[in-house]
């Protein structure tokens, strides 16, 4: 388990590709932005490539990797607390800074956006598609090839050899089998939508954080998490110090809006 989030590995994980995040893709010496990697129930990696939106290192605009290459992806675990009062429902952060599909025009700052940790995935490519041109791809947020023509996308399916979640409690190893079986997060695949809807309430944040018996004179609480476990709330220092995140639980596991509605009344109804 992990302490900040609450929830088992795997299943954050996993509930972390369900978003459809992007990231980074390296092969060799090639490295293209990442539209996204779901999770098969045979624990298989299906990824999304942007093989016309190259990245710093990378060669020519064709495909990453052919079958049998060995690849490795990286895909950030952030979000957007909605502090930044942006629009976008469910915004993806690039490791190589691509802006996210129907992001803000001004990015998510520290005072914003909260990294709980890096997923981080090797294996070997094992089948991959043609690189096929696909016209809303500059325009919703995909890159422009060498010549300015629209982007290219390509599906590869990647075999896991090694699964890793990098947080601030250090290096979680996630067995492949573990991977496969985890469910998704009900509540934290929509975890930017509820963040946005929980922050609409000015006072609910400082009110969880009483409730946890916290000082909150001259803080600003807000509610930085959300899953089917419980809310984190981050809680800053009247002297200016470090923030500090308070893990508030719900009394049972939710599985739905309702669910969380009425674990919300118990805490502070």
């Amino acid at each position: 388990m992990d302490d900040v989030t609450g929830r088992p590995i795997a299943e954050r994980v996993r509930t972390v590709l369900a978003r459809g995040a992007g990231g980074a893709i390296e092969a060799g010496l090639l490295t293209r932005p990442l539209r996204s990697a779901r999770v098969r129930d045979d624990g298989v990696i299906v990824l999304v490539v942007d093989v016309g939106g190259a990245t710093r290192g990378s060669g020519s605009s064709g495909g990453v990797a052919a079958a049998g290459a060995a690849a490795s992806i990286e895909i950030a675990d952030r979000v957007c607390t909605g502090r930044c009062g942006g629009v976008a429902s469910r915004p993806s952060f690039a490791i190589d800074g691509r802006p996210s599909v129907g992001a803000p025009d001004a990015p998510c700052d520290d005072e914003c956006a909260v990294t709980r940790g890096v997923v981080t995935i090797s294996g070997i490519v094992t089948a991959s598609s043609p690189a096929r041109p696909r016209r809303l791809v500059a325009t919703d947020g995909g890159g422009m090839g060498p010549n300015r023509e629209s982007g290219s996308l390509q599906l590869s399916e990647l075999q896991p050899l090694a699964i890793s979640y990098l947080s601030a409690d250090g290096v979680h190893v996630v067995p492949r089998g573990e991977l496969a079986a985890a469910a998704v997060d009900p509540i934290g695949i929509d975890e930017q939508a509820w963040l946005r809807r929980l922050g609409s309430d000015a006072g609910l944040a400082a009110r969880l954080a009483l409730r946890a018996g916290r000082q909150i004179a001259g803080t600003r609480p807000w509610i930085i998490g959300a899953d089917r476990f419980g809310l984190d709330v981050s809680v800053g220092s009247p002297s200016g110090g470090f923030d500090e995140v308070v893990r508030v639980p719900f009394s049972q596991v939710c599985n739905d809006s309702d669910d969380v509605q009425r674990e919300l009344a118990g805490l502070v109804g």
